[in-house]
């Protein structure tokens, strides 16, 4: 008999009740549930990458994903999703491009300044430590957003549905996560 406990694979059936059910909730709440998936899933990207950087977990910097993800990640891209299908609403190449450049070359760069700093912030950084931080990896990070997220974006824009477009970003989000942790040891 082995001491180990065995493994449980998840039933199709179970894998389709969760998504069941994370459907029904983001149809009842839809911003208080892509809030608190973006939270977790960016905690779970932080932690993960911290782990194979590191071999181990600093609470204080998966919190700050934590946080960030669920009170500003969620909310803001939910937004942003809405608005830019509002502000250039219908289909065709032209409307497609307009969505995705406005998001990677007005959005992307901004809240990424918005991402550096208040992680910083949220892991204890004083307001000029933050400010330092955006200024040492600013462009690096732009320019690593703009090579990881861009496909992502159009094919996340273009193609899923409105209502899965922030659980989408957030599955990305666990590779661009892995990217910020693991430039912020640097």
């Amino acid at each position: 008999m082995s001491s180990f406990p065995q493994t449980h694979k998840p039933s199709y059936g179970q894998i389709q009740s969760v998504l069941e059910l994370y459907q029904r909730l983001l149809k009842a709440n839809p911003i208080i549930t892509k809030s608190i998936t973006s939270g977790i899933i960016a905690c779970a990207g932080s932690s993960l990458s911290q782990v194979l950087s590191r071999g181990e977990v600093s609470m204080k910097v998966s919190r700050s994903f934590l946080i960030f993800g669920s009170l500003v990640t969620g909310p803001v891209t939910h937004y942003l999703y809405i608005a830019l299908d509002r502000l250039f609403p219908g289909t065709g190449l032209a409307k497609s491009l307009l969505r995705v450049l406005t998001d990677r070359l007005l959005f992307s760069p901004a809240f990424l300044f918005l991402t550096i700093y208040l992680l910083g912030r949220l892991q204890g950084l004083t307001n000029k430590e933050a400010i330092d931080s955006v200024k040492e990896k600013y462009v690096a990070s732009l320019l690593a957003n703009w090579k990881i997220w861009t496909l992502p974006q159009i094919i996340n824009i273009n193609l899923v549905a409105p209502q899965y477009r922030v659980l989408f970003a957030n599955v990305v989000a666990l590779v661009w996560n892995f990217y910020l942790a693991s430039a912020k040891k640097k």
